[in-house]
This record gives structure tokens, sequence and C-alpha cells, in this order.
């Protein structure tokens, strides 16, 4: 029979046996660094935006610097457009509600990423309990007695991530407050255009009515002097009847004109947080907008980063993935540990200082799935699948992306022809009426004519001043399909924790 080993020393068995004990806590470690499940990486969409823009020669586009992106509304300039621009980023209650949105994504975010750190609660407790003479208690006081029971301690848990499972879940988060940031700034993006586009429409129905108001003067003494004529004898009544209608029927537009205008000044007060009232925007259209050189619009590659939905899409796209990875992770086993420190006693005079009433635990807990009924599979295959949507999801806001600053782009150049074309049938308009009304005068021209050839000087007048507030909705539209306007106005007022309005 082999002799049996003589133990060893008391002080070697320490030194030894924390060796493993280190082994495991290096394993573990490695472990915790250990992330299933695949990784985001950009998606190729260089293939979308190879191709150059369709817009042609005949309406090339000038080259601007980037920059000319940001703030683009101050190239109108109207700096009365320019002071609520300002109070729309301070006070827009629609962009309010999109910066508390964004930061409820970011308090949401912070739970998640708590669940990678210990949790430690502290406990104090009192308990009376008693047993009566004849009871069996297994987990009380003995038969016949009452005791009081104070307790004072700490419990402690902590998950070891070791599949990454939080870690992806924090991913995700994070992804979520890219994407929150992003519906900000798109808000603000949208805001601003549509803004501008208001304000274009009250500046643009200020300057039709003064046109029209002159117009009214004119026709006011073209009908005072054929009443004159009549009554001289040198006139017909019929004279006098065509000037009163064609006055009768400009007059009527004033109203219709009015009333547009207050409708873009009730938005324009919307917009900017405010209740609408009188004063808003100015009522004189005196000095017109400066219609802005034409936009270089870059390369369709350009749109990755300036856009606003594409770079959400993206962010999307990341967050979906990062999902992924925690659904895997739920096949893998869980480790957590868990502890508690407390003094208990009957006797509240000893709970504190006294060593006997200290009791305590501590170890770790092991959960290894085996049957879930196929729960698991199923929120993977159901994450794998929204990451494909959102995936699909990217290449269709580049396609749209694209499409939408190819209709602006030739919105634009069309636009702006068209002013050209009105612009040069109002003045033979001008020079016809004056002509007109000099003959007229000679007596070589009817009333009639006169009239008429006023008529269509009114009309050609409006139509310019329409055909302007197009070319400047469609420079607004293509400022917005570039991705203008969410740097850097927008960016000072982005939400951050704790920011409340």
């Amino acid at each position: 029979m082999a002799a049996l080993a003589s133990p060893r020393p008391r002080s070697a068995r320490r030194r030894t046996g924390g060796r493993p004990r280190m082994r495991v806590a290096v394993a573990l470690a490695a472990l915790a660094g250990c992330h299933v499940g695949p990784d985001h990486t950009p998606p190729a969409a260089r293939s979308l935006v190879a191709a150059d823009w369709r817009q042609g020669p005949d309406g090339a586009l000038l080259t601007v610097a980037r920059e000319g992106l940001a703030q683009w509304w101050a190239r109108l300039g109207s700096a009365e457009l320019d002071a609520l621009a300002e109070k729309l980023i301070a006070q827009s209650l629609t962009l309010g509600e999109a910066r508390e949105r964004a930061i409820q994504v970011r308090a949401r975010a912070g739970v998640v990423g708590a669940e990678r750190l210990p949790r430690l609660d502290a406990e104090a407790g009192y308990l009376r309990a008693g047993t009566g003479a004849d009871s069996l208690n297994f987990q009380g006081p003995p038969p016949g007695r009452d005791i009081d029971v104070f307790s004072l301690g700490v419990g402690a848990a902590w998950e070891l991530d070791l599949w990454g499972r939080v870690a992806r879940l924090v991913e995700g988060a994070e992804a979520d407050i890219d994407v929150a940031m992003e519906d900000y700034r798109g808000a603000a993006v949208a805001l601003l255009a549509e803004l501008a586009l208001a304000y274009v429409d009250a500046h643009t129905l200020g300057r039709r009515l003064d046109v029209l108001r002159g117009n009214l003067e004119l026709q006011r003494e073209t009908l005072r002097l054929a009443r004159s004529r009549l009554d001289a004898g040198t006139g017909t009544r019929l004279d006098v009847e065509q000037a009163d209608r064609e006055l009768a029927t400009a007059s009527a537009r004033v109203p219709e004109l009015e009333q547009a205008r207050r409708g873009a000044e009730n938005r324009i007060a919307v917009l900017i947080g405010e209740r609408p009232r009188e004063g808003l925007v100015a009522a004189g259209a005196a000095e017109p907008l400066e219609l802005p050189a034409v936009l270089g619009v870059g390369v369709p590659a350009d749109l990755l980063e300036r856009r606003v939905d594409v770079r959400r899409a993206e962010r999307a796209l990341a967050g979906a993935v990062a999902r992924v990875g925690a659904a895997e992770a739920e096949r893998y086993p869980r480790i957590a540990l868990a502890g508690s420190l407390a003094l208990r006693s009957d006797d509240l005079g000893t709970l504190v200082g006294g060593r006997d009433a200290i009791s305590y635990s501590i170890g770790p807990s092991l959960v290894v799935p085996l049957l879930d009924g196929g729960r698991i599979d199923a929120e993977v295959a159901f994450r794998e699948a929204r990451v494909r949507e959102a995936r699909l999801a990217f290449e269709r806001s580049v396609l749209e992306a694209i499409g939408e600053v190819e209709t602006a782009a030739t919105a634009v150049v069309r636009t702006r022809e068209r002013v050209a074309e009105l612009e040069r049938a109002a003045a033979a308009a001008a020079r016809a009426a004056r002509l007109a009304r000099e003959l007229h005068d000679a007596g070589t021209q009817s009333l009639l004519q006169v009239l008429d050839a006023e008529r269509q000087k009114l009309a050609a007048d409006d139509a310019v001043l329409v055909a302007r507030q197009a070319a400047f909705a469609s420079t607004i539209t293509l400022y917005r399909a570039l991705g203008g306007g969410f740097e850097p106005a927008p960016a000072a007022a982005e939400p951050t924790d704790g920011d409340s309005r």
C-alpha cells in the first residue's frame, strides 16, 4: 500500500491555491471581451452614387464651396428672414419636441449601459417574529418565543457580459442616439426650409399687392379721365363703363392676396413658436429678395455625408446589426456574481460593532438555456430581417436623395429660364402700355385699347412675381435636397444630457 503524502504547510497551500483562481479570473476577463454576432460596416453605397448628375450643359450648375449650404437662407439677402431663422432655432415648438425625444433616447441608453456595471443596494429592516408553543417553524424562532430582528447591510449583483450581449445592446442604444440626433437635425432642416418658403410667399404676396395697388391708382385716374371726357362731350358712356369694370375687377383681387398673405404670416408665427400677430413680417415689400446664384450640387457621393436622412438610415442599420449580436448571445450561458453582507440581531444595541451579528453570502450563478421553444431562434431571425429591412431603407434613402436633387436642380434651371422670359414679356408690356397711353392722349387710340394694354401690363408684372416665387421655392428645395441648413445653426442648439426647454 502506497504511503500517504504528508500534507503541505498552510502557508504553502495559500500561495499555490491562488493560482487557479487567478487563471479563472483571467479566463473570465478574456471571455468578457468576446462579442458574438456580426459587426457593422458602413454599407457600400458608392455604386448608387457613382454616376454623375443628369443635368446637362444647357443648365450647367456653378461650383460653390460646401460652406455655402450652412445658413443658406442668408443668401436671400433679408435681415428679417435671418432674424426669423434665429427665432426658429431658439423657440420652435416642433424643434423643441424633437430635442426632447433625443434627450429621452439618450436617457434610455443610459439605462441600458447601466447593465454593464455592478449593482449595489443598501438594506435596512426590522422584523417582529414569533412561534406558538405547539407550532413548527423551521425558519423562525423556537416554539413559544417572540423576537425582534434588526438588520443592516448591503447587497451586490453583477452579470459578467461574457458574450457581449449587454455590449451589443449598448452599441444599439448608441446608434439610437445618433438616429435621434439626425431626427433633430432633420427637423431643423425641414423647418428652416418651410420658414423660408413661407417668408418668400409673404414677401411675394406683399410685392404683388404693391404692384396691384399701383395699377389701381392708374385705373382710377383712367376712370376719372373717362368721366371728365364724358362730361365734356368728347367721350362715351362705354369708355366709362369699361374703365369702371376694369377697376372693380382689379380691386377684387386685393382681398384674395391679403388673405393669402395673412395665411403665410400665420405659418411663420407657428414655425417660430409665437402667436400670430400684426407686424410679424414687414407689411411693405420695397426691397425685392435676392435670387441667389445657381448653386453647385457637387457630386452625388457628397449626399452620403450631407443628407440627414441618409446618415440617419445608416445609423439605424448599425443599431439593427448590433441587436442581432444581442439576440445571438442569448444562446450562450450567463454567469452572474451575487453577494450580501448584513448585520442581524435581536438587540438593536448589539447590531453595530459586534462580529457575531455578521452574516454574508457570495458566489456565482450559472444559467444555461436548454429548451426555450424556439424563442431565441425566432428572435435572431427577427433581428436579421430587421437588418435586411434597414439596409434596403438605406439604399432607398440614397436613391430618393439623388432623385430629389435631380428634380430640384432641373426646377432651378427651368424656373429661372421662365423668369427671364417673363421679364422680357413684362418689359414689352410696359412699353406697349406707355405707347398706348401716348397714342390715346394724341387722339389716335381708343380708351379700350389703353385699358387692354394696362391690363396686360398688370398681368405680366404679376406673372413675373409669381415666377420669381417659384424660382425661390425651387432654390430652397435644392438647398434642402442637398442637406443644407443643419450646420452650424441647428448644431448650436443640439440636445445634451439634462437639457430641457
